[in-house]
């Protein structure tokens, strides 16, 4: 993993208007890159926050600040996994130049100085322990300290504060409070687990919002902004039907159903052409779980599809990487073609991802740096989809399929809403959800509740520390080491081209762009929503 250079990253100041009774802030991206990650799954108003859309489809990024007198620092918005968490000035990372070199950040994108914060209180020393995939990670104290977001300000909010760290940023996670590294044993095996209220949590226990749920738009892959709406959705931001999902829950060993990732049943995928033809990968009985995670770049299906569709692209993995990559004119000589993804059976949704937001040219954050990959054709680009690697899930949907999909994600409910995105919005009609809600607003229609389950091996807390996931679903089982994959008929055809067309777990040119979200200190409130855009 290399993490970006600190000159890439630049701050651009926001406009504010008021929105019925939201608080909209407008920000700016920087197009410098740095790396993606792959979650280790083993994250009384409404408050909109704006995000940076980068080009590489990694992280998106917005400014808080904290303590008292506060500090402005940057941190990554991420549904998949529930700790927020900060950089201290003191870190190794931001301190120490051979770490600066080895995992090339030039040093870190902000930190915080605890020593000038008055409301900084150290909660749980030693206890915070988070990693990822890719093995990077942060380890530090929990703390307590004020957090404004949008206009809005949580009072006392645990935090994690990592002196050692791999990343030079740190995130706002927004997941279900069991998926906090907490609920995790530490790196050493020692720590109790334990959950505590998350800032979705702590936002509706203090007033700010009205129920546990929020909205993300991240627009299109050269967009400039996005926005995420803590208590509300805004419905100019998608085209048609906004259609109501179930979450479904992780399965514990002894049987017990938890929900602490955002899971929804997939049920089909396929690819329509040009002249409107479509191929289906999919069979009538096809169903798997899929977690959808802003914090993940790219998007990884099961590895059957992912053979299935490679000759259909004319593409082809190296040889050497198991990178995957297809020729750009597949892209270029067809800007109507679409992936389709559906869910929730035959009464759900199909998210339509373009061409172009998932065949990116080798530059920027998917540049080889100068390596030719070793494929049968000329002129090759990346493809951001990736099989599993034949480990049987966990399937993740990241950045590349939600900037298609609008997503609502109810966390008191359970449910999660899709729509097809409307890019460039220019307009914007916010709604609130309310306390008393069990459905959320402005729904078109409720898909089947299609049964599968996802079964977490292991604890079922969070991203932090050593944790295995595994999908299941009814019937027919494939066995992947010490976990199980059961699923109800996966690919229409059985492809013959196994090589190189599974990709590994973390493809190389999986890196990641960090915009600095330049949010303006000016602001509305009115009623109890805030709006950060």
């Amino acid at each position: 993993m290399k993490a970006p250079s600190i000159s890439a990253i630049t701050a651009i100041a926001g406009l504010t208007s008021c929105v019925s009774a939201t608080v909209t802030m407008s920000i700016g991206k920087s197009r410098g890159l740095t790396n993606l990650r792959k979650r280790n799954l083993s994250p009384r108003a409404t408050i909109t926050e704006s995000l940076a859309n980068n080009f590489t489809g990694g992280d998106y990024i917005a400014q808080v600040s904290v303590g008292t007198p506060s500090q402005t620092l940057t941190l990554a918005i991420d549904t998949g996994s529930s700790d927020v968490w900060m950089l201290s000035s003191t870190a190794d990372l931001c301190t120490d130049s051979e770490l600066q070199d080895y995992y090339g950040t030039g040093g870190c994108a902000s930190t915080f100085d605890s020593s000038k914060s008055s409301s900084f209180k150290v909660v749980d020393a030693n206890a915070f322990d988070i990693s990822y995939a890719d093995g990077s990670g942060a380890t530090g104290d929990y703390i307590t300290d004020n957090l404004s977001i949008g206009g809005a300000t949580i009072k006392a909010l645990e935090m994690g504060f990592s002196y050692n760290a791999t990343l030079q940023t740190g995130l706002l996670g927004i997941g279900y409070d069991l998926n906090e590294a907490s609920d995790s044993s530490g790196s050493d095996g020692t720590s109790d687990p334990f959950v505590y209220p998350s800032i979705i949590d702590q936002m509706m226990s203090q007033g700010l919002i009205n129920t546990k749920a929020y909205s993300l738009y991240l627009d299109d892959y050269q967009a400039s902004t996005g926005s995420i709406i803590f208590g509300g959705l805004d419905s100019d931001k998608y085209h048609g039907n906004l259609i109501e999902l179930p979450i479904v829950p992780d399965q514990t060993s002894n049987g017990t159903k938890v929900y602490a990732e955002f899971n929804v049943a997939m049920t089909s995928f396929g690819l329509t052409g040009q002249q409107g033809n479509t191929t289906n990968f999919t069979t009538s009985s096809f169903k798997e779980p899929v977690v959808l995670d802003s914090g993940t770049t790219l998007v990884y299906l099961p590895e059957i599809l992912v053979e299935d569709l490679i000759p259909r692209l004319n593409g082809a993995a190296d040889d050497s990487t198991g990178e995957i990559y297809v020729p750009c004119s597949m892209r270029d000589d067809n800007p109507k073609m679409t992936f389709n993804f559906g869910f929730g059976g035959s009464n759900g949704i199909v998210i339509q991802v373009p061409a172009s937001e998932l065949i990116f040219d080798l530059s920027g954050a998917f540049s080889t740096g100068g390596y030719a990959p070793q494929v049968p054709f000329d002129n090759p680009c990346a493809l951001a989809l990736m099989g599993d690697g034949g480990q049987g899930g966990p399937y993740i949907l990241g950045d590349t399929f939600l900037r298609s999909a609008y997503v609502v994600y109810d966390l008191k409910n359970n449910l999660i809403a899709l729509a097809q995105t409307n890019f460039n919005s220019t307009t914007s009609s916010i709604v609130e959800f309310q306390a008393s809600a069990t459905s959320i607003p402005n729904v078109s229609g409720v898909a089947s509740n299609v049964q599968v389950t996802q079964t977490a091996t292991g604890n079922p807390g969070g991203i932090g520390g050593p944790k295995t996931t595994t999908a299941t679903n009814a019937s027919d089982s494939t066995k992947t080491g010490g976990s199980t994959a059961t699923g109800t008929g996966g690919a229409a055809s059985t492809s013959t081209s196994k090589a190189a067309a599974a990709a590994g777990p973390m493809p190389a040119f999986d890196v990641k762009v960090l915009f600095v979200l330049g949010i303006s200190s000016l602001f509305a409130v009115s009623g109890g929503a805030f709006v950060l855009t």
